[in-house]
């Protein structure tokens, strides 16, 4: 499967879960935005997450704190300023992993590949040209950019 499908379907899987679950829209940038326009935050939630079988590969979700405290705080009916750092890493690991399981039902109907378990932390040092090795791909919200790097494995 080429890039443009992979990020295609990983848009749709992410406008999909942002939208039902989250109310909260997201939408694929063309390409990644210039250096000058990241407006990166101090801290992120990075979410790692596999899957294998038939087609194998490694995600890393990059979701700005703003974000994630915007998306916890509705999730959980918890007050933004009463979240803990838990809650938030909790709300966004589930969403990297309901946007992965989005993303496999698109492109393994029959379900042979699995999903691995998402791990979850907050980041001080994000930057959009790390990892290297992965296609960064960057989406817009009401609350800065939301990256994920994919990995064939």
């Amino acid at each position: 499967m080429n890039l443009e499908t992979i990020k295609e379907k990983m848009n749709q899987a992410a406008a999909q879960v942002f939208g039902a679950m989250y109310f909260t829209p997201v939408e694929l940038l063309a390409q990644i935005p210039p250096e000058h326009k990241w407006n990166l935050e101090d801290r992120y939630i990075k979410a790692a997450i596999a899957y294998n079988g038939p087609r194998q590969a490694a995600l890393e979700f990059y979701f700005p704190i703003t974000l994630g405290v915007n998306i916890a705080a509705g999730f959980t009916g918890v007050d933004e300023n009463a979240l803990s750092d838990n809650q938030i890493i909790d709300t966004m690991r589930e969403a990297a992993n309901m946007i992965t399981g989005s993303f496999l039902g698109m492109i393994d109907p029959e379900g042979t590949c699995r999903l691995g378990i998402p791990e979850a932390e907050i980041v001080n040092d994000f930057s959009p040209t790390k990892p290297a090795d992965f296609s960064p791909m960057a989406l817009t919200s009401d609350f800065g950019f939301l990256w994920i790097f994919y990995k064939p494995q």
